[in-house]
């Protein structure tokens, strides 16, 4: 999620200097990435797989392969989640435009809220925690959202959070669409008001909690986002646009991302019947379509379109 081709945090930090280094894969000397010992992360998160990983030195992962309980008493992973890693990551790697699109749709969905002076505990990342302040109330509200919205949004209450500092915890995707975050924020509206759960001006009253409402001004709370206007296309106009359902507004598969990704599929369980690519581009209706692949993107099935 963060990064130019999602290495995470580390590599986001020196941004410009990984994106002009992400083809030929050299490292950045006195980066980050390059100056921190281990770096840890998960696959079943937003590679959409199960398992972890640690990279660091040679003899730090030798170290921790022999005295992790954690790693010691653990099965391998299958090959076909291996696999279906491998893929995932290489996808990630050579398309950025997911990414982009998930900061973007956070911004929204953070602004939409303000408008609404529902409480938002500052973060400059994907996340997006909306303070309750109540354990009973936080779990009610997320009964609620799921019961009369149709809306899963997990409570976090202690030990994960401090007592008095409950919240919903909200992660937008690329794949939400306008309506369906319009939809999450009236049902969050409506859940506050059913319940009297506590406006941002209620927390300025109190002398605010969790760093919402602790000034009245709004502009002191804000945090700059990880991803800056320029990372995220908004200079150069290149930003990907927030899905529409009502304009029929397809997520969209990067066909050259695609393919790397099933390089990479293929290199470990063998070459594959289905060729997603090919199936892809066989998915056009007229051979002007499939021509325009190369240049402008293809409609593919109902929920996707692919460009090269």
């Amino acid at each position: 999620m963060y990064g130019p081709t999602g290495a995470g945090v580390a590599e986001h930090l020196d941004f410009e200097a990984h994106q002009a280094t992400a083809k030929s894969g050299s490292t950045v000397k006195g980066s980050a990435m390059d100056r921190i010992d281990i770096i840890t992360g998960t696959l079943g998160k937003a590679y959409g797989v199960v398992g972890g990983y640690i990279a660091g030195s040679t003899d730090l992962v030798d170290m921790i392969r022999s005295y992790a309980p954690g790693f010691i008493f653990t099965t391998s992973l299958p090959p076909a989640n291996v696999s279906g890693a491998q893929a995932s990551i290489a996808y990630q790697k050579s398309y950025m435009g997911d990414r982009r699109l998930q900061h973007l749709n956070t911004r929204a969905l953070k602004q939409k809220f303000d408008s609404l002076d529902i409480p938002v505990v500052p973060g400059p990342s994907h996340i997006v925690p909306v303070l309750v302040g109540d354990a009973g109330l936080a779990k009610a509200a997320s009964d609620m959202l799921l019961t009369d919205h149709g809306i899963y949004v997990q409570s976090i209450n202690y030990p994960t959070v401090a007592v008095g500092e409950e919240r919903l915890r909200i992660t937008p995707t690329p794949g939400h669409t306008v309506e369906q975050m319009d939809h999450l924020v009236g049902a969050i509206t409506s859940v506050f008001d059913t319940l009297g759960i506590k406006r941002r001006a209620d927390w300025v009253k109190e002398g605010g909690r969790a760093g919402v409402g602790a000034t009245a001004s709004k502009e002191a709370e804000r945090m700059a986002p990880v991803w800056t206007d320029k990372q995220i296309g908004l200079v150069d106009g290149t930003a990907p646009k927030t899905l529409s359902s009502t304009k029929g507004d397809r997520a969209i598969v990067d066909l050259k991302a695609l393919a790397e990704a099933q390089r990479r599929f293929d290199n470990t369980l063998g070459k594959a019947g289905f060729n997603p690519v090919q199936t892809a581009v066989e998915h056009a209706r007229n051979a002007e379509l499939a021509r325009n692949v190369l240049s402008h993107g293809l409609q593919v099935p109902t929920y996707l379109s692919a460009q090269a």
